[in-house]
């Protein structure tokens, strides 16, 4: 495992951070439609409401450049054998996506960030939670739902799996999901929130 390094730890977490601002669904919703992600739908800007906004096709993009905004710094991150900086990196672009300057530090939700991020650090977890996220979504006809309960399961499955080097940061990222989701959750409980399929 190599020594870990303050200010190569500091520079390459700035980085992931912008890497992590650049808010794809805005972006392609502008040069698309000439609209404003957070003017339509939930105002949320991801892949979710671009589906909302554009179309399924342009939904799928987002969601695939999202996941690559976790996955491709992660898995150089990984290379290095040492898990402070893997964390590091992670948890420096989730806080890019959730809050981006370029929005005024009001972002998306994290949810295809950390799912890049996972399919680097834990293949096998991922595709059970991702099961779950499916099935919960399926059910009971919210994203949002289904969401916050495979980021509450991650931790879970990974502990039951063997998968333990990364279940703090499994914690701390599905934590922060869920905050997110905190208006999903007060609409859910108080019905109405808007169903997704």
């Amino acid at each position: 495992m190599q020594e870990f390094d303050a200010l190569k730890t500091i520079l390459y977490a700035v980085g992931a951070f912008l890497l992590g601002s650049i808010p794809f669904s805005y972006v392609i919703t502008k040069l698309v439609a000439k609209k404003d992600i957070r003017d339509v739908g939930s105002g949320n800007p991801g892949a979710t409401n671009v589906v909302r906004a554009l179309n399924a096709r342009y939904g799928l993009l987002v969601l695939l450049l999202d996941l690559a905004k976790g996955a491709v710094p992660v898995y150089f991150a990984k290379g290095t054998d040492n898990t402070a900086f893997v964390y590091a990196i992670a948890l420096a672009i989730v806080l890019g996506h959730d809050y981006t300057p370029v929005l005024g530090f009001k972002g998306g939700k994290g949810v295809a960030s950390s799912l890049g991020i996972f399919i680097v650090l834990a293949p096998i977890p991922t595709l059970v939670v991702s099961m779950i996220f499916t099935l919960v979504t399926v059910v009971f006809k919210f994203v949002s739902f289904g969401s916050v309960m495979a980021s509450f399961s991650y931790p879970i499955v990974a502990y039951l799996l063997g998968y333990t080097r990364y279940i703090g940061l499994a914690t701390i990222l599905g934590l922060m999901i869920i905050y997110r989701h905190k208006e999903n959750l007060k609409r859910l409980w108080h019905g109405n929130e808007k169903r997704s399929i």
